[in-house]
């Protein structure tokens, strides 16, 4: 028997993210890079087909891309079975 899902997930919000990133004038396939993720894990994190995990929070608010911005207008916590 395996371990039971972990019940609490992290999702990004879509639209502060896309603003974000077209106000300065950035490419997704850029700020993938400087995450340290391929640019469909990025799309995917971004249309929310993938929570994020405790370190690559850690690195969004330590990015250049996101700096100043409060975690809790970056992403949300979500119930499985909730969203």
């Amino acid at each position: 028997m395996g371990r039971p899902p972990n019940r609490v997930r992290y999702l990004l919000r879509t639209e502060v993210v896309q603003d974000h990133v077209d106000r300065r004038r950035l490419r997704h396939r850029d700020v993938a890079s400087e995450l340290g993720v391929t640019p469909g894990h990025w799309s995917a994190l971004v249309h929310r087909r993938r929570g994020l995990t405790a370190s690559l929070r850690a690195r969004i608010l330590a990015s250049t891309a996101f700096e100043g911005t409060p975690s809790d207008a970056l992403w949300e916590r979500v119930e499985r079975g909730a969203a």
